[in-house]
């Protein structure tokens, strides 16, 4: 649900960042500004969020202490070979599972990171084009009152133009240092994702390693139990306890 409530919200801010004042749906509303029922605060959503990361991290940590605990009983039951070794192979299937699953998940993220990459990058583009777009206009005001400076006489009247020329200047100017502030960060935004996206990348690769070697010991341990079936119990019992057919080795390392 909150996975589901996150997206719905990105798709908003999405919807949102592609508006801009020559879209035709957008309107005046009655009152934007207005309380909304359900509203929470920025701390609220914080602690909201941690407390599913720290639910999702406490059920990892329980879940890996369940597998170390059945290890550990595996370990303590050599008498029950059979059963160790049906537990151990379903330890090895689980865990290639999780490996599977957080492999996926590491897939989706560097696919959303990347597509948040090109969002960033298409920002970048639009915010450089604006600095553009203003600097000739800041030109033309500057030009405009530079040339009434050169008016004879009695005629150099600072009037109600250069006023209108000066507050034009400095607007223009403010505009134009605030998108090179979000320009700024918008670049600092894409260093970031740049960064966990090469994180993530080898992420994946340690995880489609562990993959590999992991299904290695799941395909290891099936040949080893094909070639390796005791077939009477006599024969099992001497596979346990590591005797060989002629029973004479215990006897000599009992003597040497």
């Amino acid at each position: 649900m909150d996975l589901q409530d996150k997206q719905t919200a990105f798709a908003i801010c999405e919807e949102n960042l592609q508006l801009n004042e020559f879209s035709p749906n957008i309107s005046y509303k009655p009152d934007p500004c207005r309380p909304i029922k359900g509203q929470i605060t920025p701390e609220e959503w914080l602690a909201f969020t941690k407390y599913n990361k720290d639910r999702a991290e406490k059920e990892m940590y329980e879940s890996t202490r369940l597998r170390e605990n059945i290890f550990h009983t595996m370990g303590q039951s050599a008498a029950d070979l059979e059963s160790q070794q049906k537990a151990s192979e379903y330890a090895l299937r689980k865990r290639l599972h999780e490996l599977e699953r957080a492999l996926n998940e590491l897939e989706w993220q560097k696919k959303q990171t990347q597509e948040e990459i090109l969002s960033n990058e298409s920002d970048i583009e639009r915010l450089e084009k604006a600095i553009r777009d203003k600097e000739p206009l800041i030109k033309l005001a500057m030009t405009r009152q530079e040339n009434r400076h050169s008016r004879p006489g009695m005629d150099l009247v600072r009037d109600e133009v250069s006023y209108g020329l000066c507050n034009e200047i400095q607007q223009l100017k403010a505009e134009k240092r605030a998108l090179e502030d979000q320009l700024k960060q918008a670049k600092h935004a894409w260093n970031i994702l740049q960064q966990n996206l090469h994180r993530i990348e080898d992420e994946i690769a340690v995880k489609s390693n562990s993959i590999m070697l992991e299904k290695r010991a799941l395909e290891t341990r099936r040949r080893l139990n094909t070639e390796i079936t005791p077939m009477t119990e006599v024969d099992r019992n001497r596979q346990l306890f590591n005797m060989d057919s002629s029973g004479i080795r215990p006897v000599l390392q009992s003597i040497y």
